[in-house]
């Protein structure tokens, strides 16, 4: 018979985990695919369908920054050809020359100083040894010529060759280069010989011995070229600068360009798309793998799924729509952190900011100030709301926004060298700061929008709740006084007890405001508001009290979603009994039995039992107060003891399994309420009865500040009882 209800109950659990997983896997399916259309119907939309010679429909302007490839390419190209071609020299050419001239030298002089030889056969010897193209004339005045002047002439086409094929000169290896050198050998012999048939011997000498010794380096050529295309700077194509004008003809320049910029339409290109659900992906696993590892309770809540996720895909489709609007790109991604960190959690607020703030950036064109930027103003409103107790709140958020703006941006102007005295500069500052301030506005006014569809329960909203001026707080006032002060003072203790335990203090306190708010459909059937009158249940079947005592949560429940309660807040209706027996009126049947048996589940609440620490410490708060206004003494001790019991009753029946609470929790808790309520039930002072009449003679001589002798307690006396509806 075991077996059976534990293979059921673990079989429901398995089937409820894989619930709420399938439940986030389909809403996180649902951010996926919205934000890769997103990111692809503005990727592909920027696009424009030209051609070479086409007129451009549109005007197009860079989305981003990127580098016109084609334009820096063509400024390289021009730079290395303005790099003149290398050549090397070989110095060992010109020292073969000059053996050449030495050797020629010498057959001259001896043909020079052999006078018997006819002239014409010297010259004739001469001119086959010599490759020279001189007159005859010529030659037979350079064999007729001193040993001396001949010397002096081989000093001096030597001299002209070593100058013309030296270092600092020789001879390019081409027709150019050697024109040119025997152009200044020319010039040179022009210089150092007045006679005109010695000088048209040297010149065309020298010539002759003017040969190629200086030859191209590829290698060196290339290099040089390299060095100075690496030199040139990149041409860059800015975000905003406007490359193609409505109207004009396109050219192949302005293909290229649209081409880099990826806004040219060339067909079908499943790129953008496939790069858009990739990094969507990313985004989306970023989130999911925060719930997962790090707070899987709120993973399993579908309404912060969804929040989260309609705050996401909302924030991409607002930057990509103010996408022209440069002066509030630091907008979006504070007011979603704000959002988030008030709504969900301060930690999903973090990881929202640096998704967000990269994803935005990117869309709106892979600008990294806006990134940088944005990411610190949505840090800092994470951090502004992170204590969020009232709406005011929320404008410090969005003031530490616009400050933290206003200094990342600055930051970043100096690094990057702006002119901090422009206008543009300052007017961006300026809106830096206003964007704070409107981060600060916008949610201000989405929040309690968001708040009620989804469930979400804000601090905020839960101090407007805990206002006595609601419309059901004022009902249990009027209607149900007794019970109003009874919630008081509950809504106290568990306020107390749960922050002793890191719990939503506030949320405790509210809860136990309204968890009686039943009562005031009925409110005499319960004793709190009989105040000494008849008891209605006198005259009534126990199961039928039972019936009235019970349905106040049902009741409660009815009223708090009539007037629109979260739901966070009706839990602690729903749940603060949990499936507690109504003991008094179970008794009261069992003793009143004829026979016919009575059944213990129908002296229980309907439950169910509290799902949280929360609503578990208020059903402790309230046994524990209703408990302890009973003792005729409530000691510090008393009332410990009636705590702890309460506790261990509660714990016994099985009331707290639901709650998460540890049993180191319990005792915190049950010190915390001994304490409060040690407080709330302190004994007053009891004054003998001759006391009471000497101050009363005083009082009446005027001793007694004016003091009425009502106001004092008197030991056993039966005009102002010690009950605990007047204890002070």
């Amino acid at each position: 018979m075991l077996k059976g209800p534990k293979w059921w109950q673990q079989w429901r659990n398995t089937n409820q985990d894989s619930a709420w997983q399938t439940r986030q896997l389909a809403i996180a399916a649902v951010v996926w695919v919205l934000l890769t259309a997103i990111f692809s119907v503005t990727l592909l939309g920027q696009r424009i369908d030209v051609s070479v010679g086409d007129y451009a429909p549109r005007s197009v302007v860079a989305p981003y920054g990127v580098v016109d490839w084609g334009a820096t390419q063509k400024a390289r190209q021009i730079a290395a050809a303005s790099i003149p071609e290398v050549y090397t020299s070989n110095t060992k050419i010109l020292a073969v020359q000059k053996h050449i001239l030495v050797r020629q030298f010498a057959l001259l002089e001896a043909l020079a100083e052999d006078p018997g030889a006819p002239l014409s056969l010297r010259e004739a010897a001469v001119e086959k040894a010599i490759p020279v193209n001189l007159p005859s004339a010529v030659w037979g005045e350079v064999l007729g010529l001193s040993p001396t002047t001949l010397s002096q002439l081989q000093q001096d086409a030597t001299l002209t060759l070593a100058s013309v094929m030296g270092p600092g000169n020789g001879v390019r290896d081409n027709s150019v280069g050697v024109g040119e050198a025997k152009g200044f050998v020319a010039q040179l012999v022009a210089q150092e010989e007045p006679n005109p048939g010695l000088r048209l011997f040297l010149t065309d000498f020298t010539q002759n011995l003017v040969v190629p010794n200086t030859f191209p380096n590829r290698a060196a050529t290339l290099a040089r070229r390299q060095a100075a295309m690496n030199r040139v700077p990149e041409v860059k194509i800015l975000k905003g600068e406007q490359v193609l004008q409505a109207g004009q003809v396109v050219t192949a320049t302005d293909v290229n360009v649209l081409k880099e910029l990826g806004l040219l339409n060339q067909g079908f290109n499943p790129g953008p798309i496939i790069g858009a659900a990739l990094f969507s992906a990313v985004m989306v696993s970023l989130i999911g793998a925060y719930f997962w590892l790090l707070r899987r309770s709120q993973a399993e809540n579908v309404s912060v799924a969804l929040i989260t996720g309609v705050i996401l895909v909302a924030s991409v489709i607002a930057a990509d729509a103010m996408s022209g609007l440069g002066v509030l790109n630091y907008l979006v991604v504070p007011t979603a952190a704000i959002m988030v960190s008030a709504l969900v959690d301060t930690g999903i607020g973090v990881v929202v900011t640096g998704i967000l703030s990269l994803a935005i950036a990117t869309l709106i064109g892979a600008d990294l100030n806006v990134a940088l930027v944005s990411f610190f103003g949505g840090i800092a409103g994470v951090f502004g709301v992170s204590r969020l107790s009232q709406r005011y709140d929320i404008v410090r958020a969005g003031l530490m926004v616009g400050v933290v703006n206003v200094v990342a941006l600055l930051g970043l102007d100096v690094m990057q060298g702006a002119g901090l005295l422009q206008q543009p500069v300052w007017i961006q500052l300026v809106w830096a700061l206003l964007d704070g301030l409107l981060a600060a506005v916008f949610s201000m006014g989405l929040i309690p929008v968001i708040e009620g569809p989804f469930g979400i329960i804000t601090a905020v909203k839960l101090i407007e709740l805990a206002n006595p001026n609601q419309p059901l707080l004022h009902r249990l006032l009027v209607e149900a006084p007794g019970t109003y002060n009874h919630s008081i003072m509950v809504g106290n203790l568990a306020e107390a007890g749960t922050e002793a335990v890191g719990g939503n203090s506030l949320l405790a306190r509210v809860g136990a405001y309204y968890h009686d708010i039943g009562k005031s459909k009925r409110p005499y059937f319960f004793v709190d508001n009989q105040f000494g009158a008849e008891n209605p249940h006198d005259k009534l079947a126990p199961s039928l009290s039972s019936l009235i005592i019970s349905s106040h949560v049902r009741d409660g429940i009815e009223l708090a979603r009539e007037h629109r309660v979260p739901e966070a807040v009706v839990n602690f209706i729903r749940e603060h009994h949990g499936t507690t027996l109504i003991y008094y009126f179970y008794r009261k049947a069992l003793d009143a039995d004829t026979g016919e048996g009575v059944t213990e589940a129908d002296f229980r609440y309907d439950g169910p039992r509290p799902q949280s620490k929360e609503t578990a410490i208020v059903m402790l708060a309230d046994a524990s107060e209703a408990t302890t206004r009973t003792l005729k003494t409530p000691t510090p001790q008393a009332i410990e003891q009636v705590v702890r019991k309460i506790i261990k009753d509660r714990l016994t029946d099985g009331q707290l399994d639901e709650s998460n609470l540890t049993l180191k929790e319990l005792d915190i808790i049950a010190k915390t309420f001994t304490r409060v309520l040690t407080g709330f039930f302190h004994q007053r002072i009891e004054y003998p009865e001759k006391v009471l009449k000497e101050m009363e003679r005083s009082q009446g001589r005027g001793n007694m500040g004016g003091k009425s002798s009502r106001s004092i307690r008197r030991v056993g006396g039966n005009g102002t009882p010690g009950g605990p509806n007047n204890a002070s």
